[in-house]
């Protein structure tokens, strides 16, 4: 496998400091760390929404650090797809169209509106929310607009996907049903770096990074462990060593 994302020695406004790691092809990587450790500040500067202000990130073997913002911005079009907490869907399009959206600032409706939205369709269906494409935002549960979220994200292709918090406004359910969803995406290939503060998502991944005061203060694999409570076991106690 090769590397997806490479960071090294990363600065940004003293509040990551030194900061060093890789994320190679079909893992999936969680940030974990107290509020205020850099876990968000972090995943801003490795998907190039803000520059660092020292240090080096590779995505897919560019060198994002010193593009302009306009480079960084198509980077991020065209080979990163993102979920947040906040699920930002514009309420006057339904589902698909806030789907395909991507697509079209990407200018990649080139071969017909129809093939971009049958493959949104596609996604949605692989997400099992296909019946709620023409739905308005405030027609669908929480669950379900996260989902379509995912969806938006993978509409270009991307080579990794960044989410923050992707289930932290949901319920148990619903953050269950989600995090289902990037296990399946995982499997099938999809390199997935997120920020957490639930331990039962971070145990879904491959790997764990724990953030303090801006800097790497640990790391847990769990690619060895294949039962669900073995994992989140390992979890608890790993933070509990790290003083979560």
């Amino acid at each position: 496998m090769h590397e997806i994302l490479t960071v090294k020695n990363l600065y940004k406004d003293n509040i990551l400091k030194d900061i060093s790691f890789s994320i190679k092809s079909g893992e999936m990587v969680a940030v974990m760390g107290p509020s205020g450790s850099g876990k968000s500040t972090l995943l801003y500067q490795v998907s190039g929404m803000e520059r660092a202000d020292m240090g080096e990130v590779w995505v897919d073997g560019t060198q994002i650090c010193d593009l302009s913002e306009d480079a960084r911005a198509r980077l991020r079009l065209e080979r990163m797809g993102f979920v947040f907490q906040q699920m930002n869907m514009l309420k006057n399009l339904n589902l698909i169209d806030n789907i395909t959206l991507p697509a079209d600032a990407a200018r990649r409706r080139k071969n017909g509106k129809k093939e971009v939205e049958r493959k949104g369709l596609q996604l949605m269906e692989n997400m099992g929310i296909a019946d709620l494409a023409y739905r308005r935002t405030h027609e669908v549960s929480g669950g379900q607009l996260q989902r379509a979220c995912i969806c938006r994200s993978l509409i270009n292709d991307p080579k990794i996907l960044f989410a923050d918090e992707p289930t932290g406004a949901l319920n148990r359910s619903a953050a269950k049903e989600v995090m289902e969803e990037f296990v399946r995406l995982n499997r099938e290939g999809a390199t997935i770096l997120l920020v957490t503060h639930d331990s039962k998502v971070a145990a879904a991944c491959s790997r764990i990074l724990y953030l303090l005061d801006g800097m790497i203060e640990g790391e847990l694999l769990l690619t060895d462990m294949t039962e669900t409570k073995a994992r989140e076991d390992a979890v608890s106690k790993w933070l509990a060593q790290m003083g979560w």
